[in-house]
């Protein structure tokens, strides 16, 4: 294929391109020209095709250009100059990019691009001029926002910041100081000399330095920043954008073959004849859309139309069309899946040499997520776009987040599992637009029967999910079941029109179904489908864990009078190492039950129970004295390990527990400096003006106190500081997914920051992992307690562990 022929296959897509571009051969006679630049200079292409520079432009002009031309050939490198030329007796300021086309290896032709620059050139002799609003009023793609909080010493970093500077949240702590290291070398000190002048002086400031990505790539952003005081002037924040503008900065080496653009390019195309019809898109529109091109092919861009536009757009948008050849602007489009999306979006009008129309051209991106920043609606990701209800993530964590409560204060949960009845043949009948007004109804009317502290939620096309707490007896959720299963037994009313889809509802219960999020769920789930294989329109418990669950409470909270006199309960014990030294320096007593007839049950089952039925006391005391016992010949032996005893609030209420364990220690003899009573966060906070008094008189008495799964709880700062804890146990679930999980390792090191600030000690539980503990080093928490060095052993293994105990461990 010769160089004329491939230029005519892509001349279409170079046509829609707004830059000039040009070809020229070795000759410097002109191949090709795009409409774009036969326009500017006030010809048709067909008028400079076969012409050189002398036939077009003044001879100065022309010489000049000959000579570019020459030294581009001859040197085998881009050019790039400004010249001013004159168009209809008008002066034009030229930008003009040059590059070799090679074709086997071979220079063959030049290809260039330029770019009237008159405004602009007029633009930056007025910038000065410009008004503050007009800079803020430009709102531009690629931003990232940033925010330095002088209050509580932290700096803020959106996820755009990150992808600018091309790092990874998880593995970047964002300060100032940090921040200047990305900064070029050369531009470190005006960039940091213009922040603190600014601040200083009190005024905004906008300025463009260069970076250094984390993979040593240059780049160049646009700073804007500007700082809140309070009354007596000082500083309060500092907020800021970063914008990316390496592709402007850059564009002159991004010019690619035109062969190559329409399927690399980032936008997606597509094409139509003149009727509308689709012939032709890209790859990136079926990424964009979710639709195959064989799955569109003939058919009109309305396929695409979310309902959710004024019809006045669509007038807006063909009038331009009609009038201008193109139209540019946002429109809310719906992908394959039903997903509504914010797309840019480009329509041009083609036409041939005699100006009939061939071809409607639109490119377009889906800007969601940039919308989404520049509304600052960060949590979008949380909440459902139609009904402005949580979605399924922000609702598991909500669960997840009560489990915890409920499992201390021995209450329940229900969780209900909906599904709309019949609902496919509404969207299938009226279509989407009439479906999604449908549930944004269906969502009022729930919401009219639930409690506002209840959480309503959408998990995508017709299914909800409500999570209602505190409950004390299960059957008083039926009426509200009841309630809502009747409602839907009467139509909908949709713009006039009348709707029938009944609810089809499972209920699940925490704890008799499930103690987890994703048992809950599945409990529920198979209540529902059970209710729809059944006839619809009525609701189900899921009953067969309930049974299981009462018989095995029952049988445990019988056979736990006998443990201790049957000596079923036995005692293991979990090290807590040292990472800076490379040492265990203590232990947690940790009860374990091996039952006579059931083999071994685990704490998680029996002590609630022992809790209620007040026979905690009795255990508790059994555990001290025991553990007690061990320590002792752990010291004997010359190793002056911590031990550590988890205390109930239960325990705590007894008036006789401070007496009855110091007798135990005293009797025993051992050293009460080297005992650490462990209470969880949340029992201190059950009855806190009791429970500090309580405490203070263990720390007096000289006691070690810890508060045990600090995290979990609602604990205040203020009660914090007057506790006399001298260690925080940071609970294994914001552990478990350290390395992994930035929400869990900012959580993490903030409690590290509370604790050290306090002069506490911190441990963190649940190190498991190799990653963990890198993780954990890196925060400064050197003391932690895992199955990364070892599983809770029994006290003749411990012994071992602690001889032959080099500082390693081993992932899990």
């Amino acid at each position: 294929m010769n160089l004329s022929k491939k230029l005519f296959n892509n001349e279409l897509i170079l046509n829609t391109l707004e830059q000039n571009v040009f070809v020229k051969d070795l000759d410097s006679i002109y191949l090709f020209v795009n409409n774009s630049y036969a326009k500017l200079i006030g010809k048709n292409p067909s008028q400079i095709i076969g012409k050189n520079d002398f036939d077009l432009f003044s001879t100065d002009i022309a010489k000049k250009c000959r000579k570019e031309d020459a030294l581009l050939f001859k040197n085998k490198k881009s050019i790039e100059t400004e010249k001013e030329i004159f168009v209809k007796n008008k002066l034009k300021i030229i930008k003009t990019i040059k590059k070799p086309l090679y074709i086997d290896g071979n220079i063959v032709a030049l290809v260039g691009i330029f770019w009237d620059i008159t405004e602009q050139k007029q633009e930056e002799q007025n910038y000065k001029k410009l008004s503050l609003g007009l800079k803020e009023a430009q709102a531009l793609a690629h931003i990232g926002h940033w925010e330095l909080d002088f209050i509580a010493d932290r700096l803020y970093w959106s996820d755009e910041v990150y992808r600018i500077f091309g790092l990874k949240p998880q593995v970047f702590n964002a300060t100032y100081e940090a921040f200047l290291e990305h900064i070029h070398p050369d531009d470190t000190d005006f960039v940091n000399e213009k922040y603190l002048s600014s601040l200083k002086d009190k005024i905004a400031y906008s300025i463009e330095h260069r970076i250094v990505r984390e993979n040593g790539e240059i780049g160049f952003v646009q700073e804007r920043c500007k700082h809140e005081y309070d009354s007596d002037g000082n500083p309060v924040r500092s907020i800021g954008t970063v914008h990316d503008i390496t592709k402007q900065k850059n564009a002159q080496n991004e010019l690619f073959l035109a062969s190559a653009v329409f399927e690399k390019m980032n936008d997606g195309v597509l094409i139509t004849d003149p009727k509308k019809r689709i012939i032709m898109i890209n790859n990136a529109f079926s990424k964009i859309s979710g639709y195959t091109f064989e799955e569109i092919k003939g058919k009109t861009p309305s396929i695409f139309s979310s309902g959710w536009n004024d019809s006045s757009l669509y007038k807006e948008i063909w009038n331009d069309i009609d009038k201008k050849n193109k139209w540019d602007g946002e429109i809310i489009n719906r992908k394959k899946d039903g997903t509504i999306y914010t797309a840019n979006l480009i329509i041009i009008a083609l036409y041939d040499d005699n100006k009939i129309l061939t071809n409607y051209i639109s490119i377009t991106n889906d800007i969601s997520d940039m919308k989404k920043q520049e509304k600052l609606i960060h949590n979008l990701a949380y909440y459902d776009f139609l009904t402005a209800l949580p979605n399924r993530i922000l609702f598991e964590e909500h669960v997840l987040s009560k489990i915890p409560k409920m499992e201390r204060y021995n209450k329940k949960m229900a969780l209900f599992f909906i599904d709309m009845d019949n609902f496919k043949n509404i969207n299938d009948t009226l279509g989407h637009f009439a479906g999604d007004k449908f549930l944004v109804e269906v969502v009022k009317s729930i919401k009219g029967l639930i409690r506002k502290q209840d959480t309503f939620a959408r998990f995508g096309g017709d299914e909800f999910a409500i999570l209602i707490e505190d409950i004390d007896i299960v059957v008083n959720i039926i009426p509200l079941a009841n309630k809502i299963i009747n409602k839907f037994s009467m139509p909908v009313d949709v713009d006039g029109a009348k709707l029938y889809s009944g609810i089809s509802m499972g209920i699940s219960i925490f704890p008799d179904d499930a103690k987890t999020y994703e048992g809950l769920i599945k409990a529920a789930d198979t209540a529902m489908y059970q209710v729809k294989n059944s006839g619809k329109q009525n609701y189900k418990f899921y009953s067969k864990s309930m049974n299981e669950e009462i018989m095995e409470r029952v049988l445990i909270e019988n056979d736990l009078h006998n443990a201790i006199d049957n000596g079923e309960f036995f005692l293991v014990y979990q090290p807590k190492i040292n990472l800076n030294t490379k040492s265990v320096y203590g232990m947690e007593a940790l009860i374990r039950w091996n039952h006579s007839k059931n083999g071994l049950i685990g704490p998680e089952k029996f002590i609630n129970i022992a809790e209620n039925t007040g026979q905690i006391q009795k255990i508790g005391l059994w555990v001290a004295k025991q553990a007690f016992i061990d320590t002792k010949k752990i010291h004997d032996k010359g190793n002056m390990l911590t031990v550590s005893i988890n205390v109930s609030s239960k325990q705590l209420e007894n008036k006789s527990f401070i007496k009855d364990i110091y007798s135990m220690v005293s009797d025993i003899g051992i050293d009460i400096s080297y005992v650490e009573l462990e209470i969880t966060e949340s029992h201190i906070m059950n009855n806190v003006e009791k429970t500090m008094l309580i405490l203070k008189e263990l720390h007096e008495i000289g006691f070690k106190i810890a508060i045990d799964d600090f995290g979990t709880g609602y604990s205040s700062l203020s009660y914090l500081k007057k506790i006399p804890a001298k260690t925080i146990k940071i609970d294994s679930s914001f552990v478990l997914d350290i390395d992994k999980d930035e929400d869990d390792r900012s959580i993490v090191a903030t409690i590290i920051a509370i604790a050290k600030s306090l002069g506490k000690d911190v441990i963190a539980e649940g190190s498991e992992t190799k990653e963990h503990i890198k993780t954990l080093k890196s925060l400064h928490c050197n003391q932690v307690q895992g199955y990364y060095f070892s599983k809770p052993l029994k006290i003749e293994d411990f012994k071992i562990f602690i001889y032959d105990f080099k500082g390693q461990g081993k992932s899990v």
